[in-house]
Formats: structure tokens, C-alpha cells, sequence
């Protein structure tokens, strides 16, 4: 073998060994989240929970967030509620553990992509852990477990807005329909301590939607937390009420003291596909004859089939109650505020990446043309190009197994026996579906949640 052709081996080793040591870490559970995800939907849990546990090893080491991500969301779905929120806990711990990253992943993710890290999750599907544990409780009629859950949102919060510097604005700062799932959980309490802290709970969500949610993802404030936090501020005193009315205008609504006669249904529903990331690959040749790539993820906008649902409650034939749905959180939404707040750091460490990489590469490039020659060079070149555009990759892993919206609706009613339904509705306001939700007993003071999920 000549100098030449043995040089030219010696790049397509070290080349190819380098592919086939990045193949595993380019590998995305995106797949698996997606059929679990639609299998739920359509309450075949038995087949998702199979094919869960039948894939849990091609999650991967770095994907083990993911995998209790969509383990309890899943379980949640699939009405498994203690289980989903054990496997929410497994998912609280990873996080932990993925706080600070090791030096030597920094190093691996710098040198190829992020593939070669754990998956570190995003700021908002943090506290979606805490709203998803909440409602666990919830359904279990665990109404103190369910504030325990919920109140851990202000420690989430506080963490997530500390790990950006003074003076950086975070643009998922709070979530105000957390705030409000809080403020009918401590309601719920019956109690005067119950009512202080839910004023205060509706009082922090009003704000959220009027300052974050209006202007940034287009979800204004749901008129379930004006008549909510209208009650809370007369049970508060003038001050407060004339304040507060001022903030939410002249709505009807019932007083505490009346709602305490009444039962109270919400409806919680989960509407459409999570929020998918896609790549943009941008090649950039250099006139060397090297080429270099800058890979960003974007997410893509999901339309759901459902545009708004009705909650309708049926005493007899003569007496019917509806009420509609009303967005209280876009997930879709925040997730690409979420990106887009990130973009620069993104491009930062892309660029970096790209330069870094180059600057290796043309040192190894000019050792193999010193020691074998133009020829290998050439070779090399062209290797290095390929091996850049292979991994200069943009992450894409995200929690699949979440909804694109949350809607919420509640109706008030005199105790007494009850056939409930909703109604499915689309963009032409055209019934697409029903869902029956069965026969129910109210009683004075009873607070009952019912949660559903449509797809897509």
C-alpha cells in the first residue's frame, strides 16, 4: 500500500469511527411519545402502556427525563392516577439531577450536538409537572396533596428565573393558569383562610393574563377567574370588590355564600397534539472548500381540530345547562416564546460549534497533507464536510405526550342528579364530536373535575 492510499484509509477510519460513535446519540424517542400519545387519546391505554414499556430502551441514557415525562403523562391520561404522579416524581429527580451539567457534557455537546447530553426538559414543561401532579390529586379527591402539588410552583418558578442573569428578561416567568388552578383548590377548602389565599391565587393569575398571556400568546383573561375572583374580593370587603370590579367590569356572578348552596363542575380539556420542533439546517461552504452548518430548532404551529367544546349538564328533559370552554393555556404558544427567548443563546453555542469544529479540522487537515500528501487532504476535506453536515444537529427532543391547549369550563348547579356531556365543536362552529361523561349526584359545596382529551 503507497503512502497515499494509506493516508486516504487512515481518514475514512477516523471519519467513520467518528460516525459510527455519534449514530446512538443522534437517536430521538419522538416516535414512541407520539404513538403513546395517540393510543391515550383514544383510550386504548392497554395497548400505549404496552408499547411504552415494550420501548423504554430506545429512550436511551440521555432521554431518561423523557421517558417518566411520558410515563406519567400517560398514566395521567389513562386515569392511573397515583402511578402518574409517581412517575412524575422519578421525573422531578431527573431534573434535579440535570441542574447543573457536567463539564465533560459541555465538552461532548460542543464538540458534536446536544444529543450527546442528557435531555434537560424546558422551563414551562417544569411547571406543567407540578399542574399535571396537581390534577393527579385532584382526581384522587386529594385535595390537600393537590395544594401541596400546586404551591410547588412558586419554588419551580423561583428556580427557573434564577438561572437567568440580572437584567435578562425571561419570557416564561409565571404561569397564570397554575395560579388559577391554585386559587379553586384553596376555594375548595370552604374555609376563610381557603378564600383569603384563593383571592390572592385569582388576584396573581389576573395579572398574569393581563400583563404575559393577552400580549404574548394571545389567551386573555377566562371569565371562569373574573366571576372566581369577583366572589374572593366581596368576601374580602369594599375596598377589595370595588378594586377588583373595576379590573374585570360588571360581570354576572354568584357570591361565595351562594356558591356554597351550589356544585361546582369544571372541565379540564386537553385539545390537540403537543408542539412538534423541526429543524433548519443552513450550509455554509468557506473557499477552502470546507463546509460548515448552523442547525436551529424551530416549533411548528398546530391547528386542532376542536375549536371550542360545551360543558352541558342535563337534570331532565325541560332543564338543560351549558357552558363553553374557554382557552387558559397554550402550550404551542408558549413553547415557541419559549424557543424564540433562547434564539440568540441557541445561535451562540451553533456558531461556536461550527467554528470550534472547523478549526480542529483544518488542524488535522494540514497534518494529513504534511505527512500523506494533497491527495488525502482532499480526501479529508470532503469527510469533514460530511461528517459536519451528519452532526451539526439541532435537538428536537421535546415532551410529546402533552397537549397544544388547555380549555376550561365550569358549570354551577343546584344539587340534584345530572347526565353530563360535551359537545365538540370546529372553526365553523359545526358539531365534530360528544363525549359522554356519565350520570352524577351533586351536592352542596361539591367541587367535580372532569378531564378529557381530544386529538388531533
Amino acid at each position: 500500500m503507497t503512502e497515499k492510499s494509506k493516508g486516504s484509509s487512515i481518514v475514512f477510519l477516523i471519519v467513520g469511527s467518528l460516525f459510527l460513535l455519534l449514530l446512538p446519540s443522534c437517536a430521538s424517542p419522538s416516535g414512541i411519545s407520539s404513538s403513546i400519545h395517540n393510543l391515550a387519546a383514544r383510550n386504548d391505554c392497554a395497548r400505549a402502556k404496552a408499547f411504552l414499556e415494550k420501548n423504554q430502551r430506545h429512550y436511551g441514557a440521555n432521554n431518561r427525563l423523557l421517558y417518566f415525562l411520558d410515563r406519567g403523562m400517560l398514566l395521567h391520561l389513562c386515569k392511573d392516577y397515583q402511578e402518574s404522579n409517581n412517575a412524575f416524581e422519578q421525573a422531578k429527580k431527573e431534573y434535579e439531577k440535570l441542574y447543573t451539567k457536567s463539564v465533560t457534557g459541555i465538552i461532548g455537546s460542543w464538540l458534536f450536538n446536544e444529543y450527546t447530553l442528557p435531555y434537560a426538559g424546558e422551563d414551562f414543561e417544569r411547571v406543567l409537572i407540578n399542574i399535571f401532579g396537581s390534577m393527579n390529586y385532584v382526581m384522587l379527591n386529594d385535595l390537600q396533596g393537590a395544594l401541596v402539588e400546586a404551591r410547588d410552583v412558586d419554588e419551580t418558578l423561583r428556580l427557573i428565573n434564577s438561572r437567568y442573569d440580572p437584567g435578562r428578561y425571561n419570557v416564561y416567568r409565571e404561569d397564570a393558569f397554575a395560579r388559577l388552578l391554585i386559587g379553586v383548590l384553596y376555594e375548595a377548602s370552604l374555609n376563610p383562610e381557603g378564600y383569603n389565599n384563593a383571592f390572592i391565587s385569582y388576584k396573581k393569575s389576573a395579572q398574569i393574563y393581563a400583563d404575559d398571556y393577552a400580549r404574548l400568546y394571545q389567551v386573555p383573561m377566562p371569565s371562569v377567574l373574573k366571576e372566581n375572583l369577583l366572589a374572593a374580593a366581596q368576601w374580602m370587603g369594599d375596598e377589595e370588590f370595588t378594586r377588583t370590579k373595576a379590573d374585570c367590569g360588571d360581570i354576572p356572578f354568584q357570591s361565595l355564600a351562594e356558591k356554597s348552596k351550589k356544585a361546582e363542575v369544571y372541565l379540564i380539556h386537553y385539545n390537540g397534539p403537543a408542539p412538534v420542533k423541526t429543524e433548519i439546517v443552513v450550509p455554509i461552504p468557506l473557499p477552502d472548500g470546507n463546509i460548515v452548518t448552523l442547525a436551529l430548532a424551530k416549533y411548528d404551529r398546530h391547528y386542532p381540530v376542536v375549536r371550542f367544546s360545551e360543558l352541558v349538564a342535563e337534570k331532565n328533559e325541560n332543564a338543560s345547562f351549558r357552558s363553553a370552554t374557554e382557552i387558559v393555556q397554550d402550550i404551542n404558544a408558549i413553547a415557541i416564546k419559549n424557543l424564540e427567548n433562547k434564539r440568540s443563546r441557541i445561535v451562540a453555542k451553533a456558531v461556536a460549534t461550527s467554528a470550534g469544529k472547523y478549526l480542529l479540522e483544518k488542524a488535522l487537515q494540514q497534518k494529513i497533507k504534511e505527512k500523506f500528501g494533497q491527495t488525502a487532504e482532499i480526501n479529508a476535506i470532503l469527510l469533514s464536510s460530511l461528517f459536519n453536515i451528519y452532526t451539526n444537529r439541532a435537538d428536537l427532543r421535546s415532551w410529546q405526550t402533552i397537549p397544544s391547549k388547555i380549555y376550561l369550563a365550569r358549570l354551577l348547579l343546584d344539587p340534584g342528579e345530572y347526565s353530563l356531556r360535551v359537545d365538540h365543536f370546529n372553526f365553523q362552529h359545526s358539531a365534530v364530536g360528544q363525549k359522554d361523561l356519565g350520570k352524577v349526584h351533586l351536592y352542596s359545596g361539591d367541587k367535580r373535575f372532569f378531564i378529557i382529551k381530544t386529538v388531533p
